[in-house]
């Protein structure tokens, strides 16, 4: 707010509320500036806005439900891969398992692994 006496207050005179200063008596802020933003508004364009409001409310709520699906799905696409990566690891075991006894039963004859085989033993690792 401007005191009494800068040099504005001095120039224009005293400030009248509703008046635009320095424009004399005729117009208001309104008349040159536009409505005012804090003016009340008519029941009908409180009425859309909050429609509106509604709407938009509803569609961030479908949104959210979206989101959280596929989150949820995003979820079990990971619970799924984790399981079957647990079950190669295991068929993997068995597989080495196998091979172990396989190399062994034939140290124990006395023979040796065929290389056509061993070099399939190789190749699983």
């Amino acid at each position: 707010m401007l005191s009494q006496n800068d040099s504005i207050a001095q120039i224009f005179g005293k400030e009248n509320p509703g008046r635009v200063r320095g424009m004399g008596f005729g117009p208001t802020p309104s008349q040159l500036f536009g409505p005012n933003s804090h003016a009340p508004v008519n029941g009908v364009q409180l009425e859309e806005t909050q429609r509106r409001l509604l709407e938009l409310q509803a569609e961030l709520e479908g949104e959210k439900l979206k989101r959280k699906a596929m989150e949820d799905e995003a979820a079990a696409g990971k619970k799924k891969m984790k399981v079957m990566e647990d079950e190669a690891a295991a068929e993997k075991k068995k597989m080495n398992a196998m091979e172990s006894a396989l190399v062994y039963l034939f140290q124990r004859q006395g023979v040796e692994l065929p290389p056509d085989i061993a070099a399939g033993m190789s190749f699983m690792e």
